[in-house]
C-alpha cells in the first residue's frame, strides 16, 4: 500500500513546484514577463493554493533565486568534494563555476540582477544570496589549499567570479569569444594569486 503523504510533504511538494516553475518562467519570459497566474499555471497549482505560499510575486522570485543560489552552492560543494585533492585546483574551481553560470537557470539569476537594479529589496536579496554561494567558494578554496590564506582567497574569488559572470553574461548576449576568457581566466589563477598577495604585502607594509 502506498503511504499517505502528510500535510507537510504536500505543503513541500507544492513549494517546489511554485519555485521551479517561477524560474522557469523567469527563463523563458524574462522577468517583466513572470506574473503569479503564469507561474501557477505552469506549476499546476491553483492561484488559491500560490497566493497561500507566496502572496506576491515578489515573494516568489525571491523564494525562487533563495533556492537556486543555495542549490548551486550545493552543485559546487559536491563538485569539488567528488574529484582527487590534486584536482582541487582553482582551474578546477573555474570551470565548476562556469559550468554553473552556462547551466539554462542561470538566465533567470541574470534577469533578477537586471531587475533588482531599480528595486533596492530585490537587489539586498541578490547581494545576499551571492555572498552565500561565495563564501561556500571561499570556504572550500581555504580548506583544500590551506597556502592561500583567507583574503588572498576572497580576492582571487572575487576576481575569478567577475570574469566568470562577465563571460557569461557575453555568452547570452552572443557577443565576444566568452569561451576564450574562461580559458585566460584558469591559465592566470597563479600568477593572479602572485599578484594578489604581492599586492596585500605592499598594503600591509608599514611606512617609512
Amino acid at each position: 500500500m502506498r503511504e499517505r503523504r502528510t500535510q507537510e510533504d504536500r505543503t513541500a511538494a507544492t513549494q517546489r513546484a511554485l519555485l521551479k516553475a517561477t524560474i522557469e518562467c523567469l527563463v523563458e519570459y524574462g522577468y517583466a514577463g513572470t506574473t503569479t497566474r503564469l507561474v501557477a499555471n505552469s506549476a499546476g497549482v491553483s492561484r488559491g493554493a500560490q497566493t497561500h505560499h507566496y502572496p506576491t510575486k515578489h515573494d516568489l522570485v525571491v523564494a525562487a533565486i533563495e533556492a537556486l543560489f543555495a542549490e548551486q552552492a550545493r552543485v559546487f560543494d559536491k563538485a569539488i568534494r567528488s574529484v582527487p585533492e590534486s584536482e582541487r585546483t582553482i582551474p578546477r574551481a573555474i570551470d565548476v563555476l562556469w559550468e554553473i553560470m552556462t547551466g539554462p537557470a542561470y538566465a533567470a539569476t541574470l534577469e533578477v540582477i537586471v531587475a533588482g537594479r531599480t528595486d533596492d529589496e530585490l537587489r539586498a536579496v541578490i547581494h545576499g544570496v551571492a555572498a552565500g554561494l561565495e563564501r561556500t567558494v571561499i570556504d572550500l578554496l581555504v580548506r583544500f589549499a590551506p597556502e592561500i590564506d583567507p583574503e588572498t582567497a576572497r580576492l582571487l574569488i572575487n576576481v575569478a567570479f567577475a570574469l566568470v559572470q562577465g563571460a557569461a553574461v557575453s555568452r547570452y548576449g552572443g557577443f565576444g569569444d566568452p569561451d576564450e576568457v574562461i580559458a585566460l581566466t584558469r591559465q592566470f589563477a597563479e600568477p593572479t594569486i602572485t599578484a594578489i598577495r604581492a599586492a596585500s604585502t605592499a598594503s600591509t607594509r608599514p611606512r617609512t
